[in-house]
């Protein structure tokens, strides 16, 4: 039976393994476009194509999966089946109605938690006790198609940032293609509709996410932040240079551990302390704008005055 899979990130890469081990015909890959990457801005193949690449599987990268051209290609391969593994794109209902069995998509959360582009970080700052994987079956609305297979629970752990959970959920999901492949193709497997009462939603992370809100935020939830938005955007906030040009630069940190107490919102103490709404955050590491990552102690020999002031 040929199948077509999809994904882009390092994170499709067990899935896509799974899926060649089964021994089915994979009658292509497709991924998102190479993108620039670094200063140089040079092109770079995503990860799911280099592993496909090396296993001399056909690759395509269409700007849109839902062109004519696009669609008359998924057309002529007659895959049996597609499935899905954090693509990066919307496929349309023509897209969907393409392979005999369907599209399933493979999604970092327990469906209808959690849908949408972000399960995995949204599940750290959210300060979810457990995660999983769900399998659905694709319909036009996003991530609301019947479930026909789930991993068991995973603990999050209070020290887990987003690649470190996202590379255990990606493992166990490449595990629960493994055992539910094989039903999907003989069709001997059960779904069930989701329950939209339960549904919660996730949006795309941009980068004005991470600018932390001291008035509104508490030191729990910052260090939460700052553990899903690793690596990016990060979180971030702005002080005052203190030469009157009225210029605010940025402060990225890194590493944080919360404080108890009473403190004063955004306000800057002694050792690199910051008030947040409830408690307060010590500043360990953190990357001024234009320099280097640096300890707290070494910040503060060069910028003594920032202690008293307020952050934004």
């Amino acid at each position: 039976m040929s199948i077509i899979f999809m994904g882009t990130p390092e994170w499709a890469i067990l899935s896509l393994e799974a899926v060649i081990d089964s021994g089915c015909e994979i009658s292509a890959v497709f991924t998102q476009p190479d993108r620039p990457f670094g200063r140089k801005r040079q092109l770079k193949p995503s990860p799911v194509k280099q592993i496909a690449q090396e296993q001399n599987l056909k690759v395509y990268t269409p700007e849109k999966a839902g062109s004519p051209e696009t669609l008359e290609l998924v057309r002529a391969l007659v895959p049996e089946l597609i499935l899905v593994c954090a693509y990066g794109q919307i496929l349309a209902q023509s897209f969907l109605d393409i392979p005999r069995i369907g599209c399933f998509n493979l999604h970092f959360s327990f469906l209808p938690k959690l849908r949408g582009a972000s399960p995995v970080q949204t599940a750290i700052s959210s300060g979810f006790k457990t995660s999983g994987v769900s399998l659905q079956k694709m319909i036009l609305r996003l991530d609301a198609g019947a479930l026909v297979a789930a991993s068991g629970s995973e603990t999050i752990l209070p020290d887990d940032t987003t690649p470190l959970l996202g590379s255990r959920l990606a493992e166990i999901g490449g595990k629960l293609i493994r055992e539910t492949l094989p039903k999907l193709l003989s069709g001997n497997f059960t779904s069930s509709e989701q329950n939209e009462t339960e549904a919660t939603y996730c949006r795309i992370i941009k980068k004005e996410d991470g600018h932390i809100r001291w008035q509104e935020e508490s030191a729990i939830e910052i260090e939460r932040k700052l553990r899903a938005f690793t690596p990016w955007p990060g979180i971030f906030g702005f002080y005052s240079t203190g030469d009157n040009s009225g210029k605010k630069r940025r402060l990225q940190f890194t590493k944080v551990e919360i404080e108890n107490g009473n403190f004063e919102p955004g306000k800057v103490y002694s050792d690199l302390i910051v008030g947040t709404l409830s408690g307060a955050l010590r500043i360990l590491r953190l990357k001024p704008e234009g320099k280097q990552e640096m300890d707290a102690d070494s910040f503060l020999r060069g910028q003594p005055q920032i202690v008293g002031t307020i952050l934004e």
